[in-house]
């Protein structure tokens, strides 16, 4: 109101109140002043205006846009009466905009699921309805509709808003509302859980879905749940699945379940695969979709990445000798901290050389191929001139023998003030090396020695070609046309092509430039990363030229260019609610996508599907992380866990979820199940110990045994690798058993199901279970993270196998080489029920190896008779022991005597202690006396008594 208003005579404002100079002209206040007027917008009051009593008269407040307008000096006895008919113009502005506010609240809140995002809009709504009708209930009532203040007050008693209290409040309507189609829309009515799933479309979704707790119907359901509401046409939903099986199990569900509640889909949601959905959008830009010779047959990627490495090693002889060296990834022992780390980093990695020795560590691999290309023939560990034991238990053998030479090399792992790594007893090392020095002496031998702290200072090899030559041994390097040739031969060129295509596909699924390799590699620890970055940095342009030339584009394209495409405005997204299947195998690259249509799409919703317990394909990219870590790497989000099961029992539930749950960075879930049992329904088995192929042996057994008890039941046979799998089937067929019977890799198993599981292939090593091969540690660095639990994505395709059993499951491991898993189930905590005395503890004792932490010993019948060799291998310092001649156990040899491992038996043999070899029980002419065993030999003599 102006100002001057407030100065005008009375007798002016009396004429005013008498109407003679206000008017309302289309919702306006006009009010005529002497010489000026003012005019109200009556639409943009927010509230009823307000009067009250003043000494000097009524005074007038009106509210227009949150700001407030005052008329003063107003006559008492015609004031009620010009507010009225005020209040009665007002009532038809603030009706239409009341119900445009509630219009907009019934949307957000009622019709549609609440968003985080609408959040602030909301609490704006829902406040302006509070704050003006708690101000004057009485004048709200008088003169608006009762309909529109019943809607206002169902509003304003969420004021203070609460996103809790509306996911609450629209849960509890809808879950009355669509109980019907809720019953109704699958073959079993939905759980609770999976009506919420079905229900709650924040901006930002997580399912978190157990095994067997029917992810899939909530995917299906909620898609034509958004349907039969009309929240959103067919063709606004877009079902992204992990693979083509998923995708057409997901058409296949949906075209049923519509039948099934009965809604008619002129069309049908988008379901799709990521590589499908990339290259549509790629089609609908009009950019060419030439797929590359390379997708149609991957033999030809391989043998272009054949040709690329071929030609990029023999057009520079350092890359010849700096690949040889990359490969297998260097390792510092002294960061090795226990001996069973270094134990298993030997047992699990192919430490080969150019001549084909596996060895113990990479300083020697390097001092093997160094003599190798420098053409000095040499023996790996060959026997020494005499049969003599320095350390308890191991004949002498040195790390390397010249051929034709009585020269000798020993690499000695001390730093230049004799330490060693920190599992080893430095003191007594060093006396091991005077020993060794000693016996060379007195063989007459000559020892040449190399040392750790060379390989720190980077004068490993050119040291050793100096005492070398300084000793007259010849060198012939080998050339590199010639070497090359042994590298393809020796199948190494083909190892070398198998990294460099996992590498390729690692950086094109992660996005990875130079400086985000370097840092990986770097972060990794790996030795050399600015070599293995440009190597790789090379390998990935020269095949992005490639396809270039090809005018092509391969699978990673479909999604890369996709993404690109997008971002640039080419396509337009036009989906209002995107659901993602299997989310915790996405890849850097898949979530690059859908972020892309979240941003550039009509603000969709985003659901995602999955479990982080059945991660199981970080070797394909998939990124974990994005699961555990979804509200700091995309958004905060609305959680719902699936987590009754109807597939297994109680036992097989409470077992696995134990199991996968002892990893702190998997979600928490407790599984219900609807079948109850009160025994434990996994069984741990043996593979028939010390029996020629008794592992498949075992499956027939137990394949037989379910049959005959259960002829209609369906089995599988689950294995971590192939060859496992291939000859249980053998065995299946040669006993005419294989009818009903599955065989499934631990990857493929999963979404399958059977009545009966048998898994197998438990053992230690690179090729047990967990798979412990470490030995490419540069595409390690390269994919996506891992969280550091031991075995963590191992675990979970145990998880995976567990849960794929009905009734049953069979887990047969090998108790004389146990893997880490088998060892961990025997804790009484888990249940299992365990048929077989070999895991049993003090079974287990007779075979366990002395020598090593981790060891078992394995009967082994060698060319020269049976003995024990330890499942450690060369990591083990030991490695072997003898068969006890009285119980057949496992003898391990001390100082002077050879004792049995069994505690029934302990038989105790003596042996020399200087060669190893039996002593005998002589006589001679001051009576009875032990002998070694080797005092008859010729060339190696042993007088020791």
């Amino acid at each position: 109101m102006p100002k001057e208003m407030d100065f005008l005579p009375a007798n002016t404002l009396g004429r005013l109140l008498g109407y003679k100079g206000i008017s309302f002209e289309r919702a306006t206040l006009v009010i005529h002043m002497r010489s000026t007027q003012a005019a109200f917008d009556l639409t943009q009051c927010c509230e009823f205006p307000q009067l009250n009593e003043r000494w000097y008269g009524s005074q007038l407040t009106l509210t227009l846009n949150n700001a407030s307008q005052s008329i003063s000096f107003l006559k008492k006895q015609n004031a009620q009466n010009f507010v009225n008919a005020l209040n009665k113009q007002i009532a038809i502005s603030l009706s239409e905009n009341f119900s445009i506010l509630v219009a907009i609240w019934e949307s957000a809140v009622i019709s549609q699921y609440p968003r985080q995002s609408c959040l602030s809009e909301l609490q704006q709504i829902c406040s302006t309805l509070s704050k003006g009708f708690e101000s004057d209930p009485v004048t709200w009532k008088q003169f608006l509709s009762d309909a529109l203040i019943k809607q206002i007050k169902e509003i304003t008693q969420f004021n203070p808003v609460s996103y809790k209290a509306l996911q609450q409040h629209h849960e509890k309507i809808h879950l009355q509302m669509r109980e019907t189609f809720l019953d109704n829309v699958e073959s079993n009515k939905l759980t609770l859980e999976q009506r919420l799933g079905v229900l709650r479309s924040d901006d930002f979704n997580m399912v978190l879905a157990a095994a067997g707790t029917g992810k899939t119907s909530v995917m299906v359901a909620k898609a034509l749940d958004l349907i039969d509401r009309g929240v959103a046409e067919s063709d606004e939903i877009l079902i992204l699945a992990y693979n083509k099986a998923a995708a057409n199990e997901l058409k296949a569900r949906l075209d049923k379940s519509s039948k099934k509640v009965g809604i008619t889909l002129d069309k049908t949601p988008y379901i799709s695969t990521f590589h499908s959905l990339g290259r549509q959008v790629l089609s609908d830009a009009s950019i060419s979709t030439y797929m590359s010779v390379f997708v149609e047959d991957p033999l030809k990627l391989k043998q272009w990445v054949t040709e690329w490495l071929l030609n990029y090693l023999s057009g520079d002889i350092s890359r010849l000798v700096d690949f040889i060296s990359l490969t297998p990834e260097p390792v510092d022992p002294f960061t090795i901290k226990t001996q069973a780390e270094y134990e298993a980093y030997v047992r699990d990695n192919e430490l080969r050389t150019l001549n084909d020795e596996l060895v113990k560590g990479y300083q020697e691999l390097l001092i093997a191929n160094f003599m190798y290309l420098s053409g000095i023939p040499y023996t790996y560990e060959a026997k020494y001139v005499s049969k003599r034991r320095i350390e308890v238990g191991f004949d002498y053998t040195p790390d390397f023998h010249l051929d034709g030479t009585d020269i000798y090399i020993e690499h000695f792992g001390i730093d230049r003030k004799g330490n060693t790594r920190p599992d080893i007893d430095a003191h007594q090392y060093n006396e091991e090396m005077k020993s060794k020095r000693a016996l060379h002496i007195e063989c007459s031998t000559m020892l040449v020695e190399t040392f750790h702290y060379e390989w720190i200072e980077e004068t490993l090899t050119s040291g050793l070609e100096k005492k070398l030559k300084n000793l007259g041994v010849e060198f012939s390097p080998i050339d590199s046309k010639q070497l090359l040739e042994k590298l393809q031969s020796s199948g190494k060129i083909g190892n070398w092509t198998d990294l460099l295509l996992k590498a390729l596909s690692s950086i094109r699924v992660e996005r990875l430039d130079f400086d985000s390799m370097l840092t990986r590699f770097k972060r990794a620890n790996i030795s050399q990363p600015q070599k293995y970055t440009v190597l790789l940095n090379d390998l990935h342009e020269a095949y992005v030229q490639e396809l270039e030339e090809q005018n092509a584009i391969d699978f990673d394209d479909m999604i890369i260019r996709s993404i690109e495409t997008i971002d640039k405005g080419l396509f337009t997204p036009k989906w209002t609610y995107v659901l993602v299947d299997e989310f915790q195998d996405i890849s850097t690259a898949r979530m690059d996508l859908v972020k892309a249509i979240i941003k550039r799409g009509p603000t969709p919703s985003l659901t995602v599907v999955g479990d982080d317990w059945q991660s199981i394909y970080r070797f394909s990219g998939g990124k974990l992380e994005l699961t555990t870590r979804f509200d700091e790497l995309v958004s905060p989000y609305t959680e719902t866990k699936l987590q009754k099961t109807f597939r297994y029992n109680n036992s097989i539930a409470d077992m696995a979820g134990l199991f996968i749950m002892e990893n702190p960075e998997q979600y928490k879930k407790y599984i219900v199940t609807h079948t109850k049992v009160d025994s434990s329904q996994v069984y741990l088995l043996d593979d028939k110990v010390g029996v020629k192929d008794g592992l498949y042996q075992r499956v027939v057994e137990v394949v037989s045994k379910i049959k005959s008890v259960d002829s209609t039941a369906t089995i599988a046979v689950i294995g971590r690798y192939n060859y496992l799998l291939n000859e249980s089937k053998a065995a299946l067929v040669k006993n005419k058993l294989v009818e009903n019977v599955s065989l499934w890799s631990f990857h493929k198993s999963k979404g399958l199901e059977a009545d009966y599981c048998i898994l197998i292939g438990f053992s230690q090593g690179k090729l047990g279970f967990p798979n412990e091969n470490v030995d490419q540690t540069v595409i390690e660095a390269l994919l996506p993270t891992l969280d550091s639990y031991p075995h963590s994505e191992e675990r979970r395709l145990l998880y995976v196998g567990l849960t794929r059993a009905k009734k049953k499951s069979y887990i047969i491991g090998d108790p004389t080489s146990p893997s880490a898993f088998i060892s961990e189930l025997l804790a009484p905590k888990y249940e299992v029920s365990i048929h077989s005395k070999a895991f049993h503890e003090r079974y287990r004792k007779i075979f366990k190896c002395p020598n090593c932490e981790a060891g078992y010993l394995k009967l082994i019948n060698g060319k020269f008779g049976g003995f024990y060799a330890c499942s450690t291998g060369k990591g083990c310092r030991v490695g072997k022991a003898r068969v006890c001649t009285e119980c057949g156990a496992p003898s391990v040899d001390n100082r002077n005597s050879s004792d049995c491992n069994n505690q029934d038996c302990r038989h105790s043999m003596k042996i020399c202690e200087q060669c190893g070899r039996p002593m005998r029980l002589r006589n001679g002419k001051y009576g009875e006396f032990w002998g070694c065993s080797g005092y008859g030999l010729k060339n190696d003599q042993c007088k020791n008594t």
